[in-house]
Parts: structure tokens; sequence; C-alpha cells
């Protein structure tokens, strides 16, 4: 897949604190966040589990959300338990808006690594990194780069 087709591939990104070094974050406060960053924020608590992917990542307090990040709609969930951030379907750009604001929540230099529904799929369960204070660019760039490992021509 070239370049131009990876940059309009659309999947779920999986966000998450590294293991054993939570962020300390919970539904309540992803959700002011998003209350502050636009008053049209939609947020609803998942009552209960829809698929296999949110059975394993479910612990009661759950969060779905629909915002737009500048001019960038995105959606996804949030949850308490493992501090984990779903985003999508969408584009690594849409997802990189999302994750460049969702940094400003968490603690001054928190790592967040990532994987996506691609590379889950291909097997591929390593984790991967956002570099620390990372800009839109940059995020949707680490990205792509790891699209463009996991995704089969």
């Amino acid at each position: 897949m070239n370049r131009d087709d990876l940059e309009e591939l659309t999947t779920t990104f999986y966000v998450a604190a590294p293991e054993g070094n939570p962020w300390g974050l919970n539904a309540e406060q992803f959700e002011a966040g998003l209350r502050r960053l636009t008053a049209q924020a939609m947020t609803a608590p998942l009552a209960a589990p829809q698929d296999m992917t949110e059975q394993l990542a479910f612990d009661g307090h759950s969060l779905v959300f629909a915002v737009h990040v500048g001019d960038v709609a995105v959606d996804g969930q949030f949850m308490d338990a493992s501090q984990g951030l779903n985003i999508g379907p969408c584009t690594a750009g849409e997802a990189a808006a999302l994750i460049e604001w969702f940094q400003s929540l968490l603690p001054e230099r928190a790592r967040m690594r990532f994987n996506s529904e691609e590379g889950v799929e291909s097997g591929d369960m390593n984790d991967y990194w956002i570099p620390v204070g990372a800009q839109r660019d940059e995020v949707a760039e680490e990205l792509l780069g790891h699209l463009e490992e996991v995704v089969d021509e």
C-alpha cells in the first residue's frame, strides 16, 4: 500500500499508558477535558461491552465520546482501569489531532504507547511510542510509520 493510501486508511488506534506507569487520569477528568476543548463534545458512559475488544478492556467505567478537535471530527472510547484510549475508526491524521490534544491532560513528560486495529489483526502486538510532546504532524508520522510496517500490500 502506498503512502497516499495509508493516509486515507481508516482504522482504530489504541493508545495507553506504559505498563506499570499509569497516567492517573480517570473518565471524569477526560470528560472535563473534552468539555474544555468544546462545549459540543458528546459523551456517554459505556453501559455494556459491545464486542470482544471492549469485553477485554471493559471495567465498568468507560466513556464513549465524539468531539471536534479544530475542524477534525473524532470519536472513540476512554477506559478508566486501563487508562486506554480507543480512537476511531479514523485516519492517522485524524487520530493525531486527538492525540496532540490528549497530551494536555497527561502529566508532564508522560509517555504514550500505541498500536492499531491493523497491527493487532496482523499479529503485531508490539508497543509503538508517541514522542513526548509531539505535535500533530509528528504524531501523524509515527502513526503512518506504524501502518507502513503492519499493513499488507
